[in-house]
């Protein structure tokens, strides 16, 4: 789980400012909208994981969804970071984290989305044992696409 002396909680709307700094992102408008839609998402979760005086130090977001096709109930980690040197314990806390939540709401597998840019995340799945799948991605445009 995640190392002392950081606890993981789940995320409310008061902490848009300081996931946005771990994110790397401007706050502003689109950030503050989808970030309220996602909390309010039974389909979602989000997690921060904070230090004990407040300070977010590293988030985790989680998507469910019913497959038809694989059988039940599934997940996908969505993203982890943090800002917290170093930030593989962080990292691999965040990710222990949300293979236990996703194991308890039933999820017979966890996916992971890794980006190109998230090396450390990368790392620490691959360290964990995840592997590479036969998930393809298409790029579709649009101010979202990263």
């Amino acid at each position: 789980m995640i190392p002392a002396p950081f606890h993981v909680r789940r995320g409310r709307r008061h902490d848009l400012p300081q996931v946005a700094a771990v994110l790397g992102v401007d706050e502003a408008g689109r950030l503050k909208r989808l970030y309220a839609r996602v909390l309010k998402d039974l389909r979602n979760d989000v997690y921060v994981a904070e230090e004990p005086g407040g300070q977010i130090v590293g988030i985790v977001a989680l998507l469910y969804a019913r497959s038809l096709i694989q059988g039940g109930p599934a997940a996908v980690l969505d993203g982890a970071c943090a800002r917290s040197a170093p930030v593989g314990p962080v990292l691999d806390g965040l990710v222990a984290f949300a293979e236990e939540r996703a194991r308890r709401r039933g999820c017979r597998r966890l996916c992971a989305w890794s980006g190109a840019v998230d090396a450390d995340l990368r790392a620490t799945l691959l360290a964990r044992g995840y592997r590479a799948g036969e998930m393809l991605v298409a790029d579709l445009g649009g101010e979202a696409s990263r």
